[in-house]
């Protein structure tokens, strides 16, 4: 025990100098971050990307950028990409929905389904195999995902599709257009912000110098056994630190809300120790959706606090008769819904929520205490419970 809590110190100091080494460079001061849309899909990472890779985009750069992907991707393309054209959200007669990305060339279609935390749609990756398949080109069919993860059956039905991840390609490529950006120092550092958010929704964004050290500081000690034996106490620390912020939570609201059951039909889970260190574990096997309800006296709505993906949200739920009831209702209400609030179209369930914390399991400090948390509660039941002659 004294080898694994000296390791830990030992540890511990050499994060806490990185992360000071970090902030005095002022890598720490990231405008994706500070803004909160450093994993909304659509307008952040779809648009970034097809951004870079847009022959005509504001970067300056013409073709450079997409020709270091496709050579990147082993995509085969013609010597020149001046005439090539870059899509995001594109819709097609044909099918139904929108590609995220889609890239013309002469002689080939590349179609991108790009997914940070939404779920696969059914069907999805078959109809948009049919677009490459009507475009009478060569066409190929990538489905992008954090760590490269397989589409569910329910959505490619046996059509083919490559593996693409943001861990590995993506963040491949984006060093080689780092470095391609050098003349140009605002391109930059634009691109090493956004680097940088990749690494840090893909979970390296660990330092390399800091990652060395640690791997000295295990092997020159031979402390593998005490470095096994925390990775394998993390998930049960995390979890332990989840259940207390939700339990500070709890205690909080239930002083003037009522706490309520889940409605019928919810596909979450309520929390408890069990299930918040399950919430830690390795993708696929850990529950997606683990919170709690209150009744906060908006009618057809329930407050739901949770932690979905990767990310602890603060939202409504919509409740008809108990049961769970469909985002059109929401619209319906006397008092206007404050704009923080954003529409999530999960496959599991639709609501709207706020974003407290982007990367929980990455951001523990972020549950040492739950006043911050709170404060955004209250004020929102405020904002929603408002009568309308208060409202401006």
């Amino acid at each position: 025990m004294e080898k694994t809590q000296l390791l830990l110190s030992k540890a511990g100091v050499l994060v806490q100098e990185s992360q000071a080494k970090q902030a005095a460079s002022g890598e720490a001061f990231n405008l994706f971050t500070i803004t909160k849309i450093e994993r909304v899909e659509v307008n952040t990472h779809s648009a970034m990307l097809a951004e870079i890779l847009n022959p005509r985009g504001r970067h300056g750069k013409g073709p450079l950028f997409l020709g270091l992907f496709l050579s990147h991707m082993g995509i085969e393309h013609e010597p020149r990409l001046t005439e090539a054209r870059v899509r995001k959200e594109e819709t097609f007669a044909a099918v139904q929905g929108r590609v995220d990305i889609v890239i013309h060339l002469t002689n080939r279609i590349i179609l991108i389904e790009n997914k940070v935390d939404a779920e696969d749609g059914d069907e999805q990756l078959k109809r948009y195999a049919y677009v490459g398949q009507a475009s009478g080109k060569q066409w190929d069919l990538l489905y992008l995902t954090l760590l490269g993860t397989d589409a569910d059956e329910s959505s490619c039905r046996g059509v083919a599709y490559r593996r693409v991840s943001y861990r590995e390609h993506i963040l491949d490529w984006l060093e080689k257009c780092v470095a391609a950006a050098a003349d140009t120092s605002a391109l930059q550092h634009a691109l090493i912000q956004y680097s940088n958010i990749v690494r840090k929704i893909t979970g390296t964004s660990m330092t390399q110098n800091t990652k060395r050290a640690l791997i000295q500081l295990i092997s020159a000690g031979n402390d593998f056994e005490s470095a096994d034996a925390i990775a394998e106490a993390i998930p049960f620390a995390k979890g332990a630190a989840l259940q207390r912020f939700f339990d500070s939570v709890d205690r909080s609201l239930s002083q003037t809300y009522t706490r309520v059951q889940p409605p019928t039909g919810f596909p979450g889970l309520e929390f408890n120790e069990e299930i918040c260190c399950a919430w830690f574990r390795i993708k696929g096997l850990r529950p997606k959706n683990v919170g709690m309800f209150h009744d906060i006296g908006v009618e057809g709505a329930l407050l739901r606090i949770e932690v979905a993906t990767e990310a602890l949200h603060y939202g409504l739920v919509p409740v008809s008769r108990g049961k769970l009831g469909c985002i059109e209702q929401l619209r319906e209400f006397a008092h206007p819904i404050p704009g923080h609030l954003i529409y999530r179209d999960w496959r599991a369930f639709k609501w709207l929520s706020s974003v407290y914390e982007e990367s929980v399991g990455r951001n523990m400090d972020r549950l040492l205490a739950a006043d911050q948390l709170l404060e955004q509660v209250f004020e929102t039941i405020k904002q929603l419970t408002k009568a309308p002659s208060d409202q401006v």
